[in-house]
């Protein structure tokens, strides 16, 4: 059996350094944290049958020893250990233990005696001596060791210098404050360690007496500060910020570990330009981080064309930020067969690229064309961006650069509101450089645009099995556009059963297979990037757009800038200094077009071709009521080869606040007619105002709701016809201008449905622009039977 898992592994070793022997090694991010010297050959020694205390105090050995020379490995953990080293293709050789208690200890201990100057005894009960015995002993080639461990090795290997520092404190605090005196200055200042003893989980098992932590290698071999705070207490939340500020850390230093309050380190560190890896159960770091830096590259998302009437789901793994669980369930769940069945994102930590490149060249050769990698919250490090008030913007050009050379094409933001501060900074320190998209898991918003970076919802956080299924058949298609909802697993729950067993491809393999059976032809699944490229498909190559200015999606995904407009009762409105920006991408072929705005407010609308240059195109001179207003773009797509057009909404009197309160907008180009199936994202395009309701497979206008279309015409037709499937008790008029009307249709009374054929031939004489508005309204509003209808058809020659 061991002959035929090494025989398995060589291969999975000989595809992946095949698969990343192509990739670049010059230029790779890099500088954050320590390197320690490779070593040629790895001595493998099995911990597993150790005591928590000598596991504790054989981390700390491995890691003053990997000072010098990263040689020294170790087993903690069933199979991901020994399945990790031998991804690598690297020599080791597995050390032969001692018998009798904690073996691994005792045998690293005897193999490397001449190392330790000197024994230094902590108490479990004073958790703050073990760090502190581990940053002494860092410094100092001392190991610390419980007055257990003390005695045994002491009785077989012979006397050692004992310093017992065990009452030298009376609490957290005053040791920390003399490590802060006696310690720090000497200590490397690349990054920080939030580690130690845990005794606060229900289940003593999870404790540190019975699963210590495993990241101390890494803390010994880097001589690193290490504390163990929590910041729910004051004193100790002021330790910490002591502890950040003496240590002049950089802005990008991360903190690695884990905080007794979990997540909300990042409130307290992040002010002092501090960022997150969480860490705990790291193991080996101190030789992972001896293999070379690496960078690498994935494919661009890829665009489909989305239609109205379906769903557009991505699904993102949680967690990857952790690289613990990289190193942990990552690796466990990259065995399934069923990888690749179904497009998913799975989150990683690009730090890997330099604390254990051969995590990420792993999963970049094994993870096949239908999975993403995409960073976890909220890049190259969690943060709370709204939290990083010192050195943000150090931290978003370090972000930019990890992101890059990792393969990045999406990535996650947390703690950062839509349109804050923060939120459009990191946007725009994306811009150019193939990340395209953020997925956001604070709250649900509408799709963000901002500055051609996408931002939208990482989706529902699920935990059990069946739960994507029951999240997602609740989910509405909607017949006027395409519907985007994502989903979020965590790992930690939904990706493992009771056993332990990895199970989260498959179980998104039965879900995804489920739901495609009972709702045939409703859900597209897709990967994170392809759904961003999706998204952005949509404002591209642009005919003809129209959109109720409501903060929905359709309105949302051209909104290129939003500088504090805000809603109200379903309408964009900028009072003040307030304002917006639209951004059209037209089709290359259009020469004509027109903008039209159910509008109000004294506004004043600008228009440019880049962003910046900009002119007006429409004004109201003081404040109006709501009105319909037409503006002639054409000569804005002259000497601008891209057809892009930006609109700009601002107050006119910003002393007033009384600025632009805009409804409905459209942008029309020329074409020959149209043939619309009401509702549709189609037929959507030609409105540019609604009052009016859908039911199902049809819109309706009743009492006194109306819907408008405008149909922009080529110059040379002559003559133009309409044909509707419509009923009910409906007026159809039509206009050239959007004011004055005509009745060209209607019935008295309530009427079946039926085909009805206007000749519009009419209209086009002394209408040089050729452009046609039609109205349907309720023609008796007091009963509430007005218009529906099914289809609308526009022909001209």
């Amino acid at each position: 059996m061991r002959k035929s898992l090494r025989l398995i592994l060589f291969v999975i070793v000989l595809i992946v350094s095949t698969a990343v022997s192509g990739f670049p090694k010059a230029q790779a991010a890099g500088g954050l944290y320590p390197k320690l010297p490779a070593a040629g050959t790895l001595y493998v020694y099995d911990l597993r049958n150790d005591s928590p205390e000598a596991k504790l105090s054989a981390l700390a050995l491995q890691g003053l020893i990997n000072q010098d020379s990263a040689r020294i490995y170790v087993l903690t953990r069933d199979n991901i250990d020994i399945g990790w080293l031998n991804t690598t293709g690297k020599s080791y050789q597995n050390v032969t233990l001692l018998s009798g208690t904690n073996p691994g200890l005792r045998t690293l201990y005897r193999d490397y005696i001449n190392t330790i100057s000197k024994l230094i005894v902590w108490d479990g009960n004073s958790d703050w001596t073990f760090n502190i015995a581990l940053m002494k002993g860092s410094l100092e080639s001392g190991l610390p060791v419980t007055d257990s461990i003390r005695s045994s090795l002491i009785s077989e290997f012979g006397t050692k210098t004992i310093e017992d520092i065990r009452s030298n404190w009376s609490g957290r605090v005053a040791a920390y404050d003399w490590a802060l005196d006696h310690l720090m200055p000497s200590l490397n200042k690349q990054v920080i360690f939030s580690a130690g003893l845990r005794t606060t989980e229900p289940n003593p098992k999870d404790n540190w007496t019975g699963n210590p932590w495993l990241v101390f290698d890494y803390a010994a071999a880097s001589k690193s500060f290490v504390f163990y705070l929590d910041p729910r207490v004051q004193s100790e939340r002021e330790e910490i910020v002591k502890i950040v500020q003496r240590g002049n850390y950089a802005p990008g230093t991360a903190v690695m570990g884990y905080a007794p309050n979990g997540d909300e380190l990042n409130a307290t560190v992040n002010p002092y330009g501090i960022g997150y890896v969480v860490s705990d159960y790291y193991s080996n770091g101190s030789v992972w981080s001896s293999f070379p830096n690496r960078t690498y590259s994935q494919p661009a998302g890829n665009a489909i064309n989305a239609q109205p009437g379906k769903v557009y789901v991505s699904i993102v793994a949680s967690d990857g930020d952790n690289i613990q669980f990289d190193q942990g369930s990552l690796y466990g769940q990259f065995q399934s067969t069923a990888k690749g069945q179904v497009p998913v994102g799975i989150t990683i930590t690009p730090s890997a690229q330099e604390l254990a490149s051969p995590f990420l060249d792993y999963f970049y050769a094994n993870k096949t064309d239908n999975v993403e990698l995409v960073a976890g919250p909220t890049g190259y490090q969690f943060i709370y961006p709204e939290d990083y008030t010192n050195g943000y913007s150090v931290w978003l050009n370090l972000n930019k650069q990890w992101l890059q050379d990792a393969g990045i094409r999406t990535s996650q933001i947390w703690h950062s509101r839509v349109n804050s501060t923060s939120h459009k900074q990191m946007a725009d320190s994306l811009v150019g450089t193939g990340v395209a998209g953020l997925f956001r898991g604070d709250d649900v918003q509408p799709i963000s645009a901002y500055h051609g970076i996408y931002t939208i919802a990482q989706g529902d956080m699920v935990q059990n099995e069946g739960d994507i299924y029951n999240v997602l058949k609740n989910v509405n298609s909607e017949p006027s556009r395409p519907v985007f909802h994502n989903i979020y697993p965590i790992l930690a729950g939904y990706g493992q059963d009771a056993s332990g067993n990895f199970l989260f491809f498959d179980r998104v393999k039965a879900e995804v297979d489920r739901l495609n059976a009972d709702y045939p032809g409703k859900y597209v699944f897709l990967k994170p990037s392809d759904e961003i490229a999706t998204i952005n498909k949509l404002n591209q190559g642009l005919q003809g757009v129209s959109f109720a200015a409501n903060n929905n999606d359709a309105e949302t995904i051209y909104l290129y800038e939003d500088n504090s407009s805000a809603m109200d009762n379903g309408h964009r409105y900028a009072d003040g200094n307030s304002s917006w920006i639209y951004k059209f991408n037209l089709d290359p072929a259009v020469t004509k077009a027109t903008l039209t705005m159910d509008i109000g407010g004294d506004y004043v609308v600008d228009l440019s071709r880049d962003g910046m240059n900009w002119s007006n195109a429409a004004h109201a001179n003081g404040g109006t009521g709501r009105t319909v207003e037409n503006s002639n773009i054409s000569g804005w797509l002259n000497n601008n080869p891209a057809k892009t057009v930006y609109v700009r909404f601002k107050d006119g009197s910003p002393q007033n606040g009384n600025g632009p309160s805009l409804y409905q907008l459209s942008v029309s180009t020329e074409g020959t007619g149209a043939t619309l199936v009401t509702p549709s994202y189609a037929d959507n395009q030609y409105i540019v105002q609604n009052t009016g309701s859908i039911d199902n497979d049809h819109r309706y206008a009743d009492k006194d709701a109306t819907v408008i279309y405008k149909f922009d015409l080529k110059d040379n037709v002559t003559s133009a016809s309409m044909v509707l499937d419509i009923a009910g008790e409906f007026n159809v008029d039509v206009s050239r201008d959007g004011i004055n009307w005509g009745n060209f249709a209607y019935s008295s009374g309530v009427s079946a449905r039926h085909s009805e054929t206007c000749n519009l031939s009419g209209v086009l004489t002394n209408n040089p622009d050729k452009i046609i508005y039609i109205r349907f309204s309720d023609r008796t509003p007091v009963n509430g039977y007005g218009p529906s209808w099914w289809n609308l058809n526009i022909s001209a020659s």
